[in-house]
């Protein structure tokens, strides 16, 4: 069990299957699955202490920056998923 978890960390698949499954949401208007890596985008930098939009954003040398970012990624998660399970709260959320 231990190989395949080690073949599959060091494959791209998960990146792959990402990639694929936000296409297919952005074709099919499922912005909620947008909020959903939003949200684990989120909590993974968060434990990770470091984020990225353009370059790393590391907590110890910028924190500010560092939870504006992770509250950004947040709110966007929050919104989207909103968005999309309730539309006549958040209209601009229908497209």
């Amino acid at each position: 069990m231990g190989y395949i978890l080690n073949a599959l960390g060091r494959t791209k698949l998960p990146t792959v299957a990402t990639v694929a499954a936000l296409l297919v949401a952005t074709a099919m208007s499922w912005y909620w699955v947008w909020g959903v890596f939003f949200l684990y985008w989120a909590i993974a930098g968060i434990v990770m202490r470091q984020t990225f939009v353009v370059q790393i954003v590391r907590r110890e040398e910028s924190p500010a920056l560092f939870w504006f970012i992770s509250i950004m990624w947040l709110a966007l998660a929050a919104l989207s998923i909103a968005g999309d399970l309730f539309p006549t709260i958040f209209p601009w959320a229908t497209g």
